[in-house]
């Protein structure tokens, strides 16, 4: 498929194209000087990570591991992405791994979700692991680029001319990549490098248990300054009958590491 301008719409390639695409985003952008980050916490339902807020963004990258999936249940995923905007808008141009709690048969594990009355889903133990993108509000899009645990990803997202932008997956481990030429008119007012624990049909699943995510080599034109931390809330959302799930680290030159981590409910005080 192809756009009215004659760009591909996608494009799976080997090493040596994304290794031009990503040093071709170098050039498109104009570095800025480097500026010792401002962290500030920012209370979030379902993100953690770091975001830059500003105006006129046009491109970002990051690197990350394909963490370890640990045991799961169905109905749970996760996802390690880099976007641009999202932050105080709706808008959203992001790319990343997903890791998503198999819905298939089994006699081992049953949950009464969605909801009492309703009939209950069965579910096996196990993890699919996948590339994606999307723009949002469309629904994020598989991508043919295999991915495993442990590769090492590369997201770089960059503007290539008014209302174009281009995507960028490149697998080091596998030596594989992906391209994608994609219309795109948002504000570009933010940039993030994010795991999640994604929104399906306005609900938010718990996330798939991991091993420690280290995002490295961030770059937002250039440069990282004014970043602002994401951190998990405290809500239903990401505990268990036992414990809400996620810790991230302090931002160190140019990256930093999310982690699983179990963190006890602490029973809810009645007035008397």
């Amino acid at each position: 498929m192809s756009s009215e301008l004659g760009l591909p719409k996608a494009h799976l390639c080997g090493a040596t194209c994304a290794l031009l695409v990503l040093v071709l985003s170098l050039f498109l952008t104009a570095p800025a000087p480097q500026s010792r980050a401002r962290v500030e916490a920012v209370p979030t339902a379902n993100w953690s990570g770091y975001a830059l807020a500003g105006s006129g963004f046009t491109s970002v990258t990051g690197t990350f591991n394909v963490p370890a999936p640990l045991k799961t249940s169905c109905l749970e995923e996760t996802s390690v992405w880099v976007g641009i905007d999202g932050l105080h808008n709706h808008d959203l141009l992001q790319a990343g791994v997903a890791e998503r709690g198999f819905t298939v048969p089994s006699r081992r594990t049953q949950t009464t979700w969605p909801a009492p009355g309703v009939a209950p889903i069965l579910c096996g133990e196990q993890v699919q692991i996948y590339a994606w993108w999307e723009d949002l509000p469309s629904a994020p899009v598989q991508v043919d680029l295999p991915v495993h645990v442990g590769d090492s990803v590369t997201v770089s997202i960059f503007k290539m001319s008014p209302g174009w932008w281009a995507l960028v997956m490149h697998d080091f481990t596998a030596k594989q990549s992906f391209f994608l030429a994609q219309r795109y008119d948002g504000p570009q007012t933010s940039v993030e490098w994010v795991v999640e624990a994604p929104d399906v049909m306005g609900l938010t699943r718990g996330p798939v248990p991991f091993s420690t995510v280290e995002f490295h080599d961030l770059d937002a034109d250039g440069y990282v300054h004014g970043v602002e931390r994401f951190t998990f809330g405290s809500g239903h959302h990401f505990a268990s009958p036992s414990g809400v799930v996620v810790s991230m680290g302090q931002l160190r030159r140019t990256g930093f590491a999310v982690t699983w981590a179990w963190r006890p409910v602490k029973p809810a005080r009645h007035a008397r």
